[in-house]
């Protein structure tokens, strides 16, 4: 069989995570293929990519601003390199990823483009899922909700969650340790923001008996932690987040995919988040959502259909969220001591009944099934 060429798109860590799961699924079915684009080869490392995607992330709105000049320069040579291939797979990062299908849709020539991790259109810029409901072959859904988003002829399926296929365990009752991590979150502006607090907080609970844990990303273990952490000496240091987590009671987390993995695995969770002030506004002003950590989002939809329809906005379904100037250790500290873990773990419980299933094994299949038809 002749190997398949696949062209991938794929910026953030998390959406390369989730690509090395699915092309792990794909190698277990025997289907040769090639791989280039944009991803992450210490994430993939088998395949050689044609840009390093650490080059094209920011953080806000700020940010974009500045990665405009540089994404110009490359869309029109990542344009003719997908235009060679067979399959477009393109995840998450739609303000970098929707520009550039609109110019592969350009060439005579075009691959089956598929859209992996779509933007977060029920939360803003709604207008996102008409258009990538007429430049994309095929999207694939990573929440059952939302395909209510989108033009009812568009070619969308729910292929299920993919933290579903990266969580090794998930627990059902509260540990018994005294171990509790903190989990300032993966950009150094993160970092800088929220670790002041977080801290001053481990300090509070190292005096009570408790062993702070600070996870730090695997992609840090060779660059230079004073400058991104500072004076970490109140923590024990721990690089593999689930391996941290299985011996923690307890996390307090920056807001993102990392609440939602510690919500999934078990571990009572509370979200913190501080982001630049003009960020946070422009962002209050265009999200239409209740609450961001994404394990409340979507218990939020499950439970009530959309938020506009939650009788109780400000009380969040399953963990705590602390934003802003609510970030401060007496905060943080009261809300841990006063926790509902009872109704944590019920609701934990109601989210994986939510979310059914990973979502490899579903796109893999999707894959060949296409590829298939493709060699007749």
């Amino acid at each position: 069989m002749k190997p398949i060429k696949i062209f991938v798109s794929a910026l953030e860590y998390s959406a390369n995570l989730h690509l090395a799961n699915l092309l792990a699924v794909f190698k277990q079915k025997n289907i040769p293929f090639t791989l280039c684009g944009i991803f992450d080869m210490q994430v993939v490392p088998d395949f050689k990519s044609n840009f390093e995607p650490s080059i094209f992330r920011v953080m806000g709105f700020v940010g974009i601003l500045k990665l405009i000049p540089r994404f110009l320069r490359a869309k029109h040579q990542l344009a003719n390199i997908a235009t060679n291939c067979d399959i477009a797979l393109f995840m998450d990062s739609s303000s970098f990823n929707i520009p550039l299908i609109q110019t592969i849709r350009k060439n005579p020539k075009t691959p089956h483009i598929i859209y992996y991790i779509l933007p977060q259109v029920w939360a803003w810029k709604p207008k996102r899922a008409q258009v990538l409901s007429e430049i994309c072959d095929e999207l694939w859904g990573i929440l059952p909700f939302e395909n209510d988003f989108y033009p009812a002829n568009t070619p969308l399926s729910y292929v299920g969650h993919p933290l579903l296929d990266a969580i090794p365990y998930t627990l059902t009752t509260q540990q018994e340790s005294d171990k509790i991590a903190f989990m300032p979150g993966s950009r150094k502006s993160e970092i800088q923001a929220l670790l002041p607090t977080f801290k001053a907080l481990a300090i509070r609970l190292k005096n009570e008996g408790k062993t702070p844990i600070l996870i730090v990303p695997k992609s840090f273990k060779t660059r230079n932690l004073n400058a991104i952490y500072g004076d970490t000496s109140v923590f024990t240091l721990h690089f593999d987040t689930y391996d941290a987590l299985r011996e923690c009671t307890f996390a307090f987390v920056c807001s993102g995919t990392a609440t939602l993995e510690s919500t999934l695995l078990g571990i009572p969770t509370i979200l913190a988040y501080k982001a630049r002030v003009l960020d946070y506004y422009i962002a209050k002003t265009l999200v239409r959502l209740n609450f961001i950590g994404l394990a409340n989002i979507f218990l939020e939809f499950s439970t009530f259909g959309a938020p506009k329809h939650n009788p109780n906005p400000n009380i969040p379904l399953i963990h705590p969220e602390f934003l802003q100037d609510a970030v401060c250790e007496d905060t943080l500290y009261q809300a841990y001591k006063h926790y509902d873990y009872a109704r944590f773990f019920n609701q934990k419980q109601k989210l994986l009944e939510y979310l059914k299933c990973g979502s490899a094994e579903s796109c893999a299949q999707n894959l060949e099934n296409f590829i298939k038809n493709l060699q007749k």
